[in-house]
């Protein structure tokens, strides 16, 4: 009965570090879109606060708000996006191109917060009926998405020798160094692994 308990700590741990990975990619000033590691830290702490709500001070209401936000405006931003395709074009890796993703995870957690505020105001941590609000086909579909989701993160953790090649012949940088893109992949497959095993939870 002890396995659940140490999954969902070693997931708060983990989630834990994504937010730490997220702000301390932000302070550097090099990541790829400021605005997705924004959204990423909001959706980070929102999934600690789901899997340990003792310890979360904010109501599920606020969250279900912030997560909304956080849906919204990669969507905002691809819609304004879209109308300008030359500019679109030009946009690096981790940009636009994850706008979609950024949604759907915030969309899918705000779904998933709003059923547990009688949870959380009463009996903290138990599981509460209200979380059936979400159908079970649309919980596994989306388990399903976020599980290739993780895969395809670990898939590009694998050393390429090609990656290796670039390394060696790129010139120094000066000034905060760029994020390491395996660590960035670590981070995506660590959140969607968390996403698969909050809805499973749910289903």
């Amino acid at each position: 009965m002890l396995e659940p308990v140490i999954v969902t700590a070693l997931l708060i741990v983990l989630t834990g570090w994504c937010a730490v990975h997220c702000a301390l990619v932000l302070a550097g000033r090099r990541c790829a879109d400021r605005r997705l590691e924004l959204t990423e830290i909001v959706m980070a702490l929102a999934m600690v606060a789901m899997m340990a709500p003792a310890l979360d001070p904010l109501p599920p209401v606020v969250w279900s708000a912030l997560l909304a936000a956080c849906a919204a405006w990669p969507a905002l931003l691809l819609l304004g996006r879209a109308g300008r395709p030359g500019h679109a074009s030009r946009a690096g890796p981790g940009g636009w191109q994850h706008y979609p993703h950024h949604a759907l995870s915030a969309a899918a957690l705000a779904a998933l917060v709003l059923p547990l505020a009688p949870t959380h105001h009463h009996a903290r941590g138990a599981a509460h009926p209200g979380a059936a609000a979400v159908p079970e086909w649309t919980l596994l579909a989306l388990a399903a998405y976020f599980l290739a989701h993780a895969a395809c993160g670990a898939g590009a953790m694998l050393p390429r020798p090609a990656d290796a090649a670039r390394r060696a012949g790129a010139r120094p940088v000066l000034g905060p160094a760029a994020p390491s893109p395996r660590l960035v992949a670590a981070r995506q497959s660590v959140m969607s692994i968390g996403m698969v095993y909050m809805l499973l939870g749910m289903s």
